[in-house]
């Protein structure tokens, strides 16, 4: 059903004219009864009764004018809110974070945020970097915080924060070995593991590191599966096996002394996590004050 059209019947409708609808639409008359008359001929009823020079609405053209009328006041409010959307920084964002991020990085930056900009709410969602990536490109989360940098073309990337790598055990685990001397490669790799899933940036790390020192993860006593960063370190903390982690999300369990990091140079390294946003996107103030607040 065309808009413009239920608009003209909307207006003859409420002055009970054809020839005042078109004025106040800057339609000639002729338009005006066009756009009625295929109105009529689409629904297959007549809309007006036509008593000499009174116009009168059918009992048809009364249920079209009531569902018509919400139509156009619901497109009344969406106007308004999308003006408010343009000229101030409000809304909500769908913001997705690799499980890290989502523990140890958004919390605190929502906080800042939220101080400067209160009328922004957000709607978070964690999942694997992998994931992330897609649900951004895909335009159905406005920004991410990933911990790998993306190649996708369509991504605009930002660096948020550096980070460690390192693996850890519960203390009290029989199979560790004493002291805090060096483990080799080969000592680790005879310890059981807690692995994290596919599409993990942790874990793609862990195999970029193998990778280097010429192993993979075929070579590694894997014990347990888990799906997030916070599992991993629970089942570590439990003795099910050592884990591969990030320090942001370690150091609170090393510090009370529920994990404790090994000594593996091999393992040891830096990485990094991404602010991420379709380039594409249009930048309402709420977005574009959380991309430059992140900047």
């Amino acid at each position: 059903m065309d808009i413009r059209k239920l608009e003209a019947f909307c207006k003859v409708y409420e002055l009970q004219s054809f020839s005042k609808a078109g004025e106040m639409l800057f339609l000639s008359q002729p338009t005006i009864s066009s756009h009625v008359a295929n109105l009529e001929d689409e629904l297959g009823v007549k809309l007006f009764d036509r008593l000499g020079r009174t116009i009168m609405a059918t009992q048809a053209g009364d249920v079209l004018y009531r569902n018509a009328a919400g139509v156009f006041a619901n497109l009344e409010q969406a106007r308004a809110a999308i003006e408010e959307l343009r000229d101030r920084v409000v809304g909500d964002l769908s913001v997705g974070c690799s499980t890290i991020p989502s523990h140890n990085i958004l919390p605190g930056i929502l906080a800042g945020f939220s101080q400067r900009y209160p009328e922004v709410s957000f709607t978070v969602h964690t999942a694997s970097s992998g994931e992330v990536v897609r649900q951004v490109v895909s335009g159905d989360w406005a920004v991410g915080i990933v911990g790998r940098k993306p190649t996708d073309s369509e991504l605009e990337v930002t660096h948020l924060v550096q980070d460690e790598t390192l693996v850890v055990a519960s203390p009290t685990a029989s199979w560790l070995p004493a002291g805090d001397g060096p483990v080799s490669l080969a000592d680790l790799a005879a310890m059981p593991w807690i692995m994290r899933d596919k599409g993990s940036a942790t874990r793609e790390a862990l195999e970029s590191a193998l990778a280097s020192e010429g192993h993979s993860l075929s070579d590694l006593n894997i014990r347990c599966r888990v799906e997030g960063t916070c599992e991993s370190l629970a089942h570590a903390a439990a003795g099910v096996g050592v884990c591969f982690t990030s320090r942001l999300a370690a150091q609170e369990l090393i510090d009370t002394g529920t994990v404790r990091p090994l000594n593996v140079p091999s393992l040891a390294g830096k990485r990094d996590f991404y602010l991420i946003r379709h380039s594409g996107r249009y930048m309402f103030p709420a977005l574009r004050a959380f991309t430059e607040y992140n900047s």
